[in-house]
């Protein structure tokens, strides 16, 4: 067994011996920045200076000197940019013994290092290594971007689905001016180029002589914003200054001094505008990719307001006649649901169009409708629309809430001279409380049977003479 061969094996030895100029040549070769101190220290120990044993080439580039010039040299004297700290690594490296890693910004050369201060040979002698990562701190960087922006909208998204319309809305408006540290952000509904409605939220502590709907509207802002975001969906201004050009005026009137950045996220119904996202006065200096969250928060508010203009849409039709668009049965009936519960002078009109059989007999029922949608135009300027139902072909109810007598008196012969194109009859009836509406109803209805009788009455004499 003593004669067995390790011929065709690896020799090594757990005591190889290294000349210390060994050691630094393959330190010399490292791929990082690396050098080798002495610290040098008052007669009470505080290190004032470190004198360099080694440096390598990549760490001679970083400070801009040779290695051999660096060698014997002090720190203190050869390096320029150097960073103030190191004495203080040095000394919990070279004396306390303790390893220390520190992540730092390099303006110089716009890069991030990441140094180790460890303790090397024995006490009063340490050692620093750079790297350089840069790369990955813009991927640690890139990653929290991402992070914090999908969470943002996520919250948003959440917040506007979560609460009636309005509700929802603010509160998303308000999650997102506080991440992005905005003085401002609002939605501006856009219908056929007006401002239609503005819904917003404002940062308490900072400015309140923002502009407001009034001044956009003076300015055609709808107008400037269509002409920025021509083709996109968002557009960052971080110096509204250079809107002087174009528009000086608008500029110094609620711009300067007022706004000096702003984002604005155009909201669509598919292809249609329907309005902007903006946000004024926010911070540049955070993890979020802010025209990336306006974009995304933008669609999430498009889509509720679709929606809801959908909701709107439905919610009319079951409530609206189509051809007049006065209330139907369903909405009288609601109203006299809560007037019955009420206590309050109410004014009951009824209306018929007299001899309209015998008109859509004669011109056919298109014309027809047209004297229905002219009479319910009367009916309704007259009683207000809101007030105002259609019952049947060619009948009509007005309720009138909260009236005295004399003034719905004064509406109704109003509205009898008005009608002056076409025959009707009118029964109306006025009570000083609304509990019995239904009673009150009745009574209009009958004196408007009444009226048609009378017409009906004369009508068939004249024809006969």
């Amino acid at each position: 067994m003593d004669n067995v061969s390790n011929e065709g094996k690896i020799g090594y030895s757990l005591t190889e011996d290294f000349a210390p100029n060994d050691i630094l040549y393959m330190l010399k070769d490292l791929p990082d920045a690396c050098c080798i101190f002495k610290v040098l220290t008052d007669p009470f120990g505080t290190v004032k200076d470190m004198m360099f044993l080694f440096a390598n080439e990549k760490y001679g580039q970083l400070v801009g000197k040779r290695p051999p010039e660096l060698v014997g040299s002090t720190f203190f004297k050869t390096v320029l940019n150097r960073d103030e700290d190191w004495i203080k690594y040095s000394y919990q490296a070279a004396i306390l013994r303790q390893s220390f890693i520190m992540r730092t910004y390099n303006s110089k050369f716009d890069k991030w290092f990441e140094f180790w201060a460890v303790p090397v040979y024995k006490k009063g002698f340490c050692a620093f290594i750079i790297h350089d990562v840069t790369a990955t701190k813009k991927n640690e960087e890139s990653s929290e971007l991402a992070f914090n922006t999908n969470k943002l909208i996520i919250d948003c998204a959440t917040a506007v689905s979560s609460a009636e319309f309005g509700k929802g809305i603010r509160k998303a408006l308000k999650i997102v001016g506080q991440a992005i540290e905005a003085d401002r952000v609002y939605v501006v509904e856009n219908r056929d180029g007006h401002i239609s409605d503005f819904h917003e939220w404002m940062n308490s502590a900072g400015t309140s002589d923002l502009p407001v709907k009034r001044d956009f509207q003076k300015y055609d802002i709808l107008k400037v914003w269509d002409s920025q975001t021509k083709g996109k969906n968002v557009i960052v201004v971080n110096d509204t200054a250079t809107l002087a050009e174009d528009n000086e005026e608008m500029y110094h009137s609620i711009l300067a001094g007022r706004i000096s950045r702003y984002v604005v996220a155009v909201l669509k119904d598919k292809k249609e505008q329907i309005g902007y996202l903006v946000a004024d006065n926010y911070t540049n200096e955070l993890a979020l990719n802010i025209a990336n969250v306006m974009e995304t928060v933008a669609v999430f508010i498009a889509a509720e307001m679709r929606n809801k203009s959908l909701t709107d849409e439905m919610m009319y039709m079951g409530s609206h006649d189509g051809l007049t668009g006065l209330g139907n049965r369903y909405a009288l009936n609601q109203t006299l649901l809560l007037l019955s519960e009420l206590s309050t002078g109410v004014g009951v009109c009824y209306s018929d169009i007299n001899g309209l059989k015998v008109y859509n007999d004669q011109y056919g029922h298109a014309a027809g409708d047209e004297i229905i949608k002219d009479t319910a135009s009367i009916f309704a300027s007259v009683f207000k629309k809101k007030c105002c139902y259609r019952i049947g072909g060619d009948e009509f109810i007005a309720i009138v809430p909260d009236i005295d007598e004399d003034i719905f008196e004064s509406m109704v012969e109003k509205f009898k001279q008005k009608c002056k194109k076409v025959s009707i009859s009118v029964g109306a009836k006025w009570a000083e409380s609304s509990k019995h509406i239904n009673e009150i109803i009745k009574d209009a209805d009958e004196a408007m049977y009444r009226s048609k009788a009378e017409y009906y009455k004369d009508h068939e004499r004249r024809h006969n003479t």
